[in-house]
């Protein structure tokens, strides 16, 4: 199904990876599905076709990159936010450099009815937790790539929790789908393991907060099935 995708990346095709995504959003697909059925699988196999040495690092930046470049096109055209929109700020962790998957999540957010601020990769806990004090938001998405960040991944939650009382903390990233486990180490409100289901978490939440003050986190949401929730569910 990712073999056009995949085609298109590697020959650097910018007008061919715009149809595909076009085409898939013409067939009714929304961002998280074209993530998770069509730019995760193709980026996979050019990962694969890197470290098999059948391409070079070059190539498979330039892959990265333009999928980087045409995301925003993919998603549905954004308009101006509801008035009391909740804000989400994303970020990955401190020593966390693959942003493509924060720019991806941040148009799911849009489109889900929220206002996303991305902080971009490798943002230090001071300077995160210094801009969640200044202006909370009433969600914070952490992106984390690495099993070996999960110390620095839960410090990070501790001190997000310190700053900004309240803020909903969600944590993603692909090794939450290869050991769902290391979910239960963090203490985070919501452990996505993929695209979809912080989708369906941030509709839910986005429901959810429709029905009370702009300015205030419901006690407890819902967990949609496919993530997991913080322990206590606080």
């Amino acid at each position: 199904m990712s073999g056009p995708l995949v085609l298109a990346l590697l020959a650097g095709c910018e007008k061919n990876t715009r149809r595909i995504l076009q085409e898939a959003r013409a067939a009714g697909a929304d961002l998280a599905r074209i993530s998770t059925e069509l730019i995760e699988p193709a980026l996979s196999q050019i990962g694969e076709m890197w470290a098999r040495q059948e391409i070079s690092v070059a190539e498979e930046h330039l892959a990265t990159s333009l999928v980087t470049r045409v995301i925003t096109n993919a998603a549905e055209p954004s308009g101006a936010r509801p008035s009391g929109a909740p804000r989400i700020v994303l970020a990955c962790l401190s020593g966390e450099f693959h942003a493509l998957g924060l720019r991806i999540i941040s148009e799911v957010a849009r489109e889900a009815g929220w206002e996303p601020e991305e902080l971009g990769p490798n943002v230090p806990r001071a300077a995160l937790t210094a801009f969640l004090g200044q202006r909370p938001p009433q969600a914070v998405g952490l992106s984390i790539s690495l099993p070996g960040h999960i110390p620095e991944c839960s410090e990070t939650i501790r001190l997000c929790r310190k700053a900004a009382p309240g803020t909903k903390i969600l944590v993603g990233g692909r090794i939450f789908r290869i050991d769902p486990d290391l979910g239960a180490l963090l203490d985070a409100d919501f452990v996505a393991p993929d695209v979809v289901s912080l989708r369906d978490w941030l509709r839910t939440s986005r429901r959810a907060l429709g029905r009370r003050p702009a300015s205030r986190m419901p006690a407890r949401l819902p967990h949609p099935e496919g993530g997991r929730p913080r322990p206590g569910g606080r």
